[in-house]
């Protein structure tokens, strides 16, 4: 069973990670609205959304823990999402979305100090110097964008099985899902395509329908 927290009154220390091999190495990947939070954020929030018990009671519990442990035991993590950084400007109110909506619900699960989960970095020209780990493109291309930046951030080859398979997706989206299954990756959830977008979406996932063979 995995927790939210540690305990109530403290966020979870970044975990330390134990070395593996290139080819033990797994990277996941997770999408955001209704596979991390309960309730879908429609890639924009404002308001009492930005609120800090509203983030916890939002957030799936079992989720900082699943997330320490495939840290820890030595596999890499990111989080693609829709969610878009233009959505902040379609209401009139001060919004957050896209890439900075993820970061702040991350730094309220992991603390404001966290490392675990980064957005990019850009210089003064604009261009991205340090990548970061939180994805947040509108593509609605099933997120082939998104896996061509994280092949290339880790040097994989999409005409390899090996190192296809070697990308672990945790999805809601039925077609996303089974997107990835073509490309050869491992679905986290080893159903079919539907029933694994499905188990995703439930509130209770990281408690309740993970393997433990997908975290070791």
């Amino acid at each position: 069973m995995f927790g939210l927290f540690r305990n109530k009154n403290a966020m979870p220390a970044e975990p330390e990670m134990q070395a593996v091999s290139s080819q033990e190495r797994r990277i996941y990947v997770l999408d955001f609205d209704r596979t991390i939070t309960i309730l879908h954020t429609g890639a924009i929030a404002y308001g009492s959304e930005l609120a800090p018990a509203f983030i916890r009671k939002n957030v799936k519990k079992g989720f900082a823990d699943f997330v320490h442990r495939v840290i820890s035991n030595g596999h890499g993590i990111y989080i693609a999402s829709y969610s878009d950084d233009a959505n902040a400007d379609l209401v009139e109110e001060e919004a957050v979305s896209g890439h900075d909506l993820i970061k702040f619900y991350m730094d309220e699960v992991f603390g404001q100090e966290q490392a675990i989960f980064t957005t990019p970095r850009k210089n003064g020209a604009g261009e991205i110097i340090s990548a970061g780990n939180i994805i947040a493109s509108n593509s609605q291309d099933f997120k082939q964008y998104h896996l061509d930046l994280i092949v290339q951030r880790e040097t994989l080859d999409q005409g390899n099985p090996v190192d296809m398979k070697r990308i672990y997706l945790l999805e809601d989206d039925e077609y996303v899902v089974r997107f990835f299954m073509g490309k050869g990756c491992t679905i986290i959830v080893p159903f079919s395509a539907s029933r694994s977008a499905d188990t995703a979406a439930t509130k209770t996932l990281f408690t309740s329908y993970m393997p433990e063979s997908f975290i070791a």
